[in-house]
């Protein structure tokens, strides 16, 4: 049964997401539908249907009313669809009231309204409150879209690839330095790995400093944006320069041993609006630059239709 529970964590690579958007397509072709029905009948159409004595079958009361009330169900059908989506990118579900209010109440039949001025306002109504509906649905499949694109370039930044695969040395918090022999906050953690490693960029942002800078040796610092920040220092050399637009898995320096340093490593940090936090927290299980880069990229949604 589906649960109107909200989600609170993306795997990263946006499969749900894409995966929902054919049933937004899907439902764009069910709206069209609607009005395709509309101007196929018309409201004249269906009072011509309902008032000449010699009315088709097709056209009768009956029948548009049978292919009112299936799209209806359509509709509703795309609503809790719509609900899934929403809970997909973060959003808030239709309050149960709204629904109720949409899709309960009195259905009264067209075709045993009474009189022609019965049938044709009942008619009228039900049409009123398809065209409604359509609306609504029409918007809010417009604001999952939109949020599904600001998703998807938010978790394009978030730092969740390993600058570079190779093991942690030292991890975040106090430890004893090792060139000051004190018990000093440790603001980033470091990987063991050679001089002249390739580092790889954890998220798509901008390069904001790159440079040499005392104790941090060479240093690139990238701003991804949404609050993220992350520093590389020690590096043998800086591959990119300041306002360079860098994405997820680029190579942006090569490890090194300068500064104050005790042997060749990456020094790493992650801040969060400006505050050092553990860079652990950020990775994906087994999201290395290689395992990243080697794998085929998820099909993007077309704007052709936009």
């Amino acid at each position: 049964m589906f649960s109107r529970k909200r989600f609170y964590y993306c795997t990263g690579n946006g499969r749900l997401l894409q995966a929902g958007m054919p049933a937004m397509i899907a439902g764009g072709a069910v709206l069209a539908s609607v009005f395709a029905l509309f101007a196929f009948l018309g409201f004249q159409t269906c009072r011509n249907a309902i008032v000449s004595p010699d009315r088709s079958a097709a056209h009768s009361p009956r029948r548009i009313e049978e292919r009112i009330d299936k799209l209806e169900t359509e509709i509703d059908r795309l609503s809790a669809s719509d609900d899934r989506l929403r809970l997909a990118v973060n959003l808030p579900v239709t309050p149960e009231e709204e629904i109720l209010l949409g899709t309960g109440g009195n259905r009264a039949s067209i075709k045993n309204s009474g009189s022609t001025a019965a049938l044709l306002a009942e008619t009228e109504r039900k049409i009123e409150l398809l065209t409604q509906k359509i609306d609504e649905q029409k918007k809010s499949h417009e604001k999952i879209r939109n949020t599904w694109k600001a998703n998807q370039a938010y978790f394009a930044a978030v730092p969740a690839l390993k600058p570079v695969n190779s093991p942690v040395s030292s991890g975040f918090g106090f430890r004893v330095h090792p060139v000051y022999k004190r018990r000093l906050h440790h603001d980033g953690i470091d990987f063991s790995t050679p001089s002249g490693s390739k580092i790889h960029a954890p998220g798509n942002g901008i390069v904001r400093y790159s440079g040499y800078d005392g104790g941090y040796g060479r240093k690139v610092v990238i701003d991804h944006g949404y609050g993220y920040a992350t520093v590389y220092a020690h590096l043998s050399e800086s591959l990119v320069s300041k306002g360079q637009r860098i994405v997820r898995g680029e190579v942006i320096a090569l490890s090194g041993n300068t500064g104050i340093s005790t042997g060749p490593h990456l020094h790493y940090e992650v801040l969060k609006n400006n505050r050092k936090v553990d860079p652990t927290a950020y990775f994906f299980d087994s999201f290395t630059p290689e395992s990243y880069l080697t794998a085929k990229p998820a099909p993007v949604e077309s704007d052709s239709n936009s």
